[in-house]
């Protein structure tokens, strides 16, 4: 058996449940699903092939007809929640509160990647888990800044894992993890969109955030940053209730392709915005997302450290 544990902190409150969304709690099978979307995201940089990627997902994560090689277990207290404004860019008349685990009532969890006896943890999944820490979040509006996470390795540490000192060397350790996990990818077409998410530089595109417009400083609370992403963003006229960034009908529903998160480096927050481009319909304007981009780039004081279109 192999066991590699981390220590998870979180950096924004997290609305994430189980059946009761009255009662918060952090859940091992919301890591999972989170390990299994990057897991994806990087397989799809170097085979365009939904076989493939279903093959090597279920040799990592298990499926239907096969057993995990690698199982998710989280330890900690969920008995600290908060109410919480869901849309912080509303005055309160108009807003919509829910508990969630904040990060100034849950100090920390335990969370471990455990393989069967004798077999050693897959470097993939731990590749997939490096990503998440990178890029991703945790439960609702976790693209959109809610969830945020610090991951720190306790032991048996990958030597490539890089824990970041400040805004430069986070946008650098994105990019230098990017490159080798895209290392000898397949090169799509220039016409040709993926079918499914994948981080592949044709198709995505990740931002770092380093100082404000008009600041001299970065962000101390993450608060100011959400509020900055809707209301200088993405509740301005250009993108306002554009269908890019996703959409929930009576009828359909469809994940935004823009993972708006936060990262924290000795209580400075960067914005980190993941554009991730693929075919679920011909409507999507793309270069809509390439505009918010380039204004994201402007608002956050940003620098692009992968892909674009």
């Amino acid at each position: 058996m192999s066991i590699n544990r981390f220590t998870l902190k979180l950096i924004s409150p997290a609305f994430i449940a189980g059946s009761d969304k009255n009662f918060p709690e952090m859940r091992a099978s919301s890591v999972r699903g989170q390990l299994r979307y990057w897991l994806r995201a990087i397989l799809g940089t170097q085979n365009p092939s939904l076989k493939y990627v279903w093959d090597e997902e279920e040799k990592i994560f298990g499926s239907t007809n096969m057993g995990s090689a690698v199982a998710v277990r989280v330890y900690g207290d969920n008995s600290k929640t908060e109410k919480v404004a869901m849309l912080p860019h509303r005055d309160k008349g108009n807003q919509s509160f829910q508990p969630a685990l904040h990060p100034d009532k849950t100090p920390k969890y335990e969370l471990e990647l455990v393989t069967r006896p004798g077999a050693k943890i897959p470097p993939k999944a731990l590749g997939a888990l490096y990503v998440w820490s990178l890029l991703g979040g945790l439960g609702r509006r976790s693209r959109r800044m809610f969830g945020g996470i610090d991951l720190i390795p306790v032991d048996n540490i990958p030597v490539w894992w890089n824990i970041p000192q400040n805004g430069d060397d986070l946008a650098n350790t994105i990019k230098t993890i990017l490159e080798l996990l895209q290392s000898d990818s397949y090169q799509y077409k220039s016409n040709e969109i993926p079918p499914f998410p994948t981080l592949h530089s044709q198709h995505s595109w990740v931002l770092v955030g380093k100082i404000p417009q008009g600041d001299k400083i970065p962000y101390d609370n993450y608060d100011d940053a959400i509020k900055d992403l809707f209301k200088k963003l993405l509740r301005i006229d250009e993108f306002r209730d554009n269908p890019v960034f996703g959409w929930a009908k009576s009828n359909s529903r469809r994940a935004s392709p823009l993972i708006a998160q936060l990262r924290r480096i000795k209580n400075n927050y960067y914005p980190v915005l993941t554009a991730i481009r693929s075919h679920p319909s011909d409507t999507i304007k793309w270069d809509v997302m390439s505009a918010f981009m380039n204004k994201a780039k402007d608002v956050f004081g940003g620098e692009f450290v992968w892909g674009g279109w």
